[in-house]
């Protein structure tokens, strides 16, 4: 699975919309759907936060395995 992928199974599995989710990091609403979309990628920063709030590892949110 590609990032976008796993982000929005991630965001869908946790029942968050966008909105929830871009608050609970500190950015736009846009920026997640940039990320859903595969447009863009997240910072360092924004993935330590992303593997904190769905407690997974930074690779699983990169594709790898832990």
């Amino acid at each position: 699975m590609e990032t976008k992928e796993i982000l929005l199974a991630l965001r869908k599995q946790h029942q968050l919309t966008q909105d929830e989710q871009a608050e609970k990091l500190f950015v736009t609403r846009q920026a997640v759907s940039r990320w859903e979309t595969g447009e863009t990628v997240p910072n360092t920063e924004t993935l330590k936060l992303l593997s904190s709030l769905f407690d997974v590892s930074i690779n699983t949110l990169l594709g790898s395995p832990r």
